[in-house]
């Protein structure tokens, strides 16, 4: 595929992941989304990643080998199932099994993506991958572990006594943590920008230390010493925004959801730019660049629809607009955009512009 095909590919799916999340976002009430749509969509994530990030949508390889747009269907099928059965679990145990979903369940489910990513991308999912050599096997433990890890993350860190005087609230599902719960929150989601950002620089500086000691490129070490740099980084992001009189919830959803959906976008939909042959760190710099131009164009796109359609105000203590921007960009936009890229591969788009490119290089050169 050359470089100008790709570029388009990217531009088009982009486009239609974007609008297609748009058009579904505006027309569902602000409530259903950022309330069962969000539990619903964020429930499927590490399954997602699991699929796509760990298995490299080639397992199952029934599915893997169907052609497309059967392939696409099997796997978002699949995904689904997945999904749905970790949304009841959770809501029934988390969330109390309430009639509508409370912060308890939502903070779960959203730390949960947090918290699979991070074993998934820095600690490449150590320590299950060398140990368990069956990939069904493999991803199947790495996922009740994340969920495992979260939730007991969750009973730790999380308190929720500032909703006490809250008509949903139950002491019971209140896991009276250390940290009023927005901390942990956005401080996990804050963590996300270097972990993605660092993938777009190869983990410079720490692969070029790992050439030279390559006892620092195996794991657990590497990923340790890329948590270590990735809390030092999220720990600066928030000392210069929090740390400077911003709101916790907009630091989270204007700066980091943002950041990273921009991030996302270049790594899905665009692969992460293969053709930008560029030594590190010049090419970290000008792909995360690239990622934080998106993330402003993406964030004011996103703020105009919602203030277009709902008026939704912004800020606390609710934060409407804020909370459905998030739900919008990263629980509805990002996993349609793995299932584009990932599961179905760009079909048709790929297929339909490498036939346009075909017929432009026969034109040329007649």
């Amino acid at each position: 595929m050359n470089n100008l095909h790709s570029l388009r590919r990217g531009i088009i799916a982009t486009a239609g992941a974007v609008f297609a999340s748009l058009f579904v976002c505006l027309l569902a009430s602000p409530e259903w989304l950022t309330g069962w749509g969000t539990v619903i969509l964020v429930a499927m994530v590490p399954a997602q990643m699991v699929i796509s990030l760990v298995w490299q949508s080639n397992y199952p390889k029934v599915l893997a080998d169907l052609p497309q747009p059967l392939r696409g269907i099997a796997f978002t099928a699949l995904n689904t199932l997945v999904g749905a059965a970790v949304a009841y679990i959770a809501w029934q145990t988390v969330g109390g099994a309430l009639a509508l979903p409370t912060p308890f369940l939502i903070m779960f489910l959203i730390f949960s993506v947090a918290v699979m990513l991070v074993l998934v991308v820095p600690l490449q999912c150590w320590p299950f991958a060398p140990a368990i050599r069956h990939p069904g096997l493999m991803g199947g433990t790495l996922l009740v572990a994340a969920y495992a890890l979260a939730y007991g993350l969750f009973r730790w860190l999380f308190d929720f006594g500032f909703l006490a005087e809250a008509p949903f609230y139950r002491p019971e599902l209140d896991p009276h943590g250390l940290f009023m719960a927005w901390t942990p929150l956005v401080f996990s989601i804050a963590m996300l920008v270097p972990v993605l950002g660092l993938i777009l620089f190869d983990f410079w500086p720490l692969s070029a230390l790992a050439s030279k000691l390559p006892v620092l490129g195996k794991q657990p070490v590497f990923g340790l010493l890329s948590l270590v740099l990735v809390f030092v980084l999220a720990g600066n992001l928030w000392a210069g925004f929090v740390g400077q009189g911003m709101d916790k919830v907009l630091f989270m959803v204007r700066i980091c959801v943002a950041v990273n959906f921009g991030y996302f976008i270049l790594l899905v939909m665009f692969e992460g730019v293969p053709a930008l042959k560029l030594p590190q760190p010049w090419r970290g710099l000008i792909l995360n660049g690239a990622a934080v131009g998106l993330a402003f164009v993406m964030l004011h796109l996103y703020e105009f629809a919602a203030l277009h359609r709902f008026d939704l105000p912004s800020g606390g203590p609710t934060y409407p607009l804020e909370l459905w921007l998030a739900s919008a960009m990263l629980a509805v936009t990002f996993p349609l955009m793995v299932v584009i890229g990932g599961y179905f591969q760009f079909w048709p788009s790929g297929k339909g512009m490498q036939e346009i490119d075909d017929l432009m290089q026969e034109a040329e050169r007649a």
